[in-house]
């Protein structure tokens, strides 16, 4: 368990910071612990593990760049065999769309394999091509032609809702008994931080989207905090 000790002169509240600081992180708060010394400081305690650089595994990170478009689409091409009688630029161009919903590489190999209720895909013989993939991709996408959510946002969805919890009364007739229960606030948080990452992991930072956060913070007016002199 790895301790980071912070203190300050200037009277700041330590243990927000050391919440924002695991927050900023994506850290579990499960994992990590704060602690308040006898002198001020507060002690933030991480799991080792979460100090860990592992390599970022290529089938599982978000795709956003043409480049990064290019080569995901060299390795879709060389783990589905299917995939090799397509042209090339016209394969970009369809995973393009799934990879810009936050779609990744493992995503779209799953959707090649499987239909969306988890069926597999017939193999072999007469099912390649171009209309072979644009009919499985089709199958993703809703009836306007929106991308459905990926097996992996799926996944990271359901494991946010079961952290929240669901109301018991879900589903039951309107003249039943109802209880109002509501999930536990360390469970609440934790679901939250996932959720956070979630958005994290899937959010493409470019020039524009900072030249617009800018913008709408200079637009923000914040009341003076101190009083008006009479």
């Amino acid at each position: 368990m790895a301790e980071l000790r912070i203190s300050s002169h200037d009277g700041l509240d330590l243990r927000r910071l050391a919440t924002a600081l695991a927050e900023s992180q994506g850290w579990p708060r499960d994992r990590v612990g704060i602690w308040d010394n006898r002198d001020g400081s507060v002690v933030l305690t991480v799991d080792d593990a979460l100090l860990q650089t592992a390599e970022p595994d290529p089938l599982n990170t978000p795709v956003h760049t043409r480049s990064d478009v290019h080569r995901a689409c060299e390795l879709l091409r060389r783990r589905d065999t299917s995939l090799r009688g397509v042209d090339f630029g016209r394969m970009r161009a369809e995973a393009a769309r799934f990879f810009s919903a936050g779609w990744t590489i493992a995503d779209l190999l799953h959707a090649l394999s499987h239909r969306p209720d988890g069926q597999p895909w017939p193999r072999g013989e007469g099912y390649q091509g171009e209309e072979w993939l644009e009919h499985r991709l089709r199958n993703w996408k809703t009836p306007t032609g929106d991308i459905r959510p990926s097996v992996s946002q799926e996944s990271a969805q359901l494991r946010i809702v079961g952290r929240v919890g669901l109301p018991e009364d879900l589903g039951l007739p309107d003249d039943q008994p109802r209880t109002r229960q509501a999930a536990r606030p360390e469970v609440a948080r934790a679901a939250a931080d996932d959720a956070r990452r979630l958005m994290r992991a899937h959010t493409r930072t470019t020039s524009n989207a900072l030249e617009h956060r800018e913008r709408t913070a200079a637009r923000i007016t914040r009341a003076d905090p101190s009083p008006s002199a009479g």
